[in-house]
């Protein structure tokens, strides 16, 4: 057992310091602080002190992972990733992605879709080069299939492409031009028959 000597706000006053024994042990935030009903006199077990650790680790973990959301959504492996980098226990990254998906903050099929829209407002992209994204992204088949059939329309998007190119490459002989283009479409991900339909056209000798 050990006893709660004083309970101390942090400067922020959105955590406290418990101190036991008169030593300090840890840190917690107000809300499970006012959960846990602590107070100076109060014996805390071994495990009241470790479940506390716990939900102090847990909190402090999400708003980690909430403020990478804020910046833009994440896939599942994205924050996945991003906590293990931090060298958090493994538990606890589970059950902090749980948490997230409770929120509704954490969604692979709305995050690939919002990738997919991104991307084609400013830097568009053929399926393959979107398939090879979201793969990284750790977004599984099934969502991608899903997601690029519904979102993507290609040779639209390889023309709009094109079209921007051809003016720095207008002045190029007309073979190297082709092969310029073609090559700048394959880099965006755009399949062979998508880029010579839309080069060709492009390239296609002037009639006289």
């Amino acid at each position: 057992m050990a006893k709660i000597t004083r309970i101390k706000a942090q400067k922020n006053k959105k955590r406290v310091n418990i101190y036991l024994d008169g030593k300090f042990a840890f840190g917690l935030d107000a809300d499970n602080f006012l959960k846990a009903g602590l107070k100076v006199g109060q014996n805390l077990t071994q495990k009241q002190i470790d479940d506390l650790v716990f939900k102090n680790e847990f909190q402090k973990l999400l708003n980690r992972a909430l403020r990478l959301i804020s910046r833009r959504p994440r896939s599942e492996k994205e924050i996945h990733d991003y906590l293990r980098r931090k060298k958090s226990p493994p538990e606890l990254i589970e059950k902090v992605i749980k948490k997230l998906k409770q929120l509704k903050q954490v969604n692979d099929l709305e995050f690939a879709r919002w990738w997919v829209e991104q991307r084609s407002t400013f830097r568009p992209r053929g399926k393959f080069g979107l398939k090879m994204e979201l793969r990284q992204k750790g977004v599984n088949e099934k969502i991608i299939k899903q997601v690029i059939d519904e979102k993507v329309k290609e040779l639209p998007l390889a023309q709009k492409l094109a079209q921007k190119k051809f003016k720095t490459y207008k002045n190029l002989p007309r073979e190297e031009r082709y092969q310029k283009m073609s090559a700048f479409l394959a880099r965006r991900g755009f399949s062979w028959e998508i880029i010579k339909e839309v080069v060709g056209a492009l390239n296609a000798p002037k009639p006289r």
